[in-house]
């Protein structure tokens, strides 16, 4: 008999047996043999899918060629990204990619091909507006990109609320047949990219958000925030020093709120191509965009400060701004920097960030006269402004 009442030495009440071991219940399979993805990875798909559809493909070149390779690092000559603008058909690209050309081809997330006509552009910010030749049933199917509200940027940040350390995605369409994703952080605000002979001007390119990728494949393309918004265009490749900073993983855009304003006044007043069909020809195809002529320091200088407003940088000669007496920012024989005039409003309207400034202006016509307020040496003063036109020659732009 077992009188011990034990089994392998668990002593046994009369009522209960030994206590089961519970073994947790094993994971159900991945669905459809898929992988499981963490939640973050899904939010960059999601962001990735619903996203694609504003980006575009645009081919410059009239050129036939062939998909001999899909290294989106050695695209087609002529051959880019941009992004539907809204839901008329206007499409937001790289003025390299269509300079000299009177129609593109745009390609669309389906593969179907429109031509497009361009309707302006801006050489200074490396931005031009296309307009798709599509029938009307067609247009209601375009899915435009997500734009930030207006008026939401901070005094520090000049482009929609971006800050460094900021998750950005750039999404480009560089073959036509598939979209390409890049993921990086906003590494640095401000940023200039010098001129080269490949450059649309020949100047350089200011006021650019720095990416730690190497994003300048998708030139054209748009760089998105977590929401989904568009807070920049992507830089184009333009001449040795993009090339070395892209092999050193790092990337560049141009600020959307450097060019929105620019955009719809382009929207707002096409003007017309010339007679001999290209953008060099005899008419006038861009905007009468007014500009002050000087260079605006990197944001984060003031914000160090608690400052509002837009600082000074640069007065080249010849400028409106140096004509109405504005001061650089610099430093003295002591080796000491000496701030320049910090912009605080223009005709009364407070100027709190870059962002307030371009929206003043692109109200504004070169040639109009307006009042600056300033702050100089910590004093307030106001100095009266002609304003000058964006693209003159030999003139820097903000």
């Amino acid at each position: 008999g077992h009188d011990s009442g034990t089994i392998s030495g668990a002593t046994l009440s009369p009522d209960q047996g030994p206590t089961p071991q519970l073994q947790p219940a094993p994971p159900p399979p991945p669905p459809d043999g898929t992988l499981l993805l963490a939640q973050a990875d899904l939010a960059v798909n999601r962001l990735f899918q619903s996203a694609q559809p504003s980006v575009v493909n645009v081919s410059g070149a009239r050129m036939a060629t062939a998909f001999s390779t899909l290294d989106v690092t050695r695209p087609a000559p002529g051959q880019g990204s941009g992004f539907l603008w809204d839901g008329r058909g206007h499409v937001v690209t790289s003025y390299s990619l269509v300079r000299g050309a009177a129609e593109v081809k745009v390609t669309l997330v389906d593969a179907s091909s429109y031509t497009a006509r361009v309707v302006g552009w801006d050489a200074g910010k490396d931005v031009a507006v296309l307009r798709l030749s599509m029938p009307k049933s067609k247009l209601k199917e375009l899915r435009p990109a997500r734009l930030p509200p207006t008026g939401t940027a901070p005094a520090a940040a000049p482009t929609e609320g971006l800050m460094v350390g900021q998750t950005v995605f750039g999404i480009g369409n560089v073959t036509g047949l598939d979209h390409t994703l890049t993921k990086g952080c906003v590494s640095g605000l401000g940023r200039e990219l010098p001129g080269s002979s490949s450059s649309p001007t020949g100047l350089p390119l200011k006021g650019l958000i720095q990416v730690d990728a190497p994003c300048c494949h998708q030139s054209g393309g748009a760089l998105f925030n977590a929401q989904g918004q568009v807070v920049g265009m992507v830089a184009p490749c333009l001449g040795s020093a993009t090339s070395r900073a892209s092999g050193c993983g790092l990337g560049y855009a141009v600020p959307i709120d450097a060019f929105r304003g620019l955009v719809d006044q382009i929207i707002a007043a096409p003007v017309s191509i010339g007679s001999s069909g290209s953008l060099g020809g005899m008419g006038t195809a861009k905007p009468s965009r007014p500009t002050l002529g000087v260079t605006l320091a990197p944001p984060q200088v003031l914000a160090a400060l608690g400052q509002e407003g837009v600082l000074v940088l640069e007065v080249p000669p010849g400028s409106p701004g140096i004509a109405a007496g504005l001061r650089h920012t610099h430093r003295d024989i002591f080796g000491d920097v000496i701030l320049g005039d910090v912009i605080v409003g223009l005709d009364g309207k407070s100027v709190r960030s870059s962002a307030d400034l371009f929206n003043a202006l692109d109200s504004r016509r070169a040639g109009d006269r307006v009042r600056l307020d300033i702050l100089r040496d910590g004093r307030a003063t106001s100095l009266t402004v002609v304003l000058g036109e964006r693209g003159m020659a030999g003139m820097l732009e903000e």
